[in-house]
């Protein structure tokens, strides 16, 4: 059973697709989207069976955490 993220109801699906195409020709991408879009949770599920991916890692980093920890080193 493939997974379908387009079951999802979250608004990150509306670009999905555009996203697959954009990093089957580069291997960085930034999403900006709301929180509970999906980035982080249905985005790389969608990614997974990616022929490009070809069992490489998703590596994903969250700006606020990366933030707080530098301003909580200070």
């Amino acid at each position: 059973m493939k997974f379908d993220p387009h079951t999802f109801d979250l608004p990150i699906t509306e670009v999905i697709e555009e996203v697959k195409e954009q990093l089957s020709k580069s291997n960085t991408l930034l999403v900006n989207a709301p929180p509970g879009a999906g980035k982080s949770t249905l985005l790389p599920l969608a990614l997974l069976e990616e022929n490009w991916l070809n069992g490489q890692k998703i590596v994903m980093l969250e700006p606020r955490r990366l933030a707080a920890r530098a301003i909580a080193i200070r």
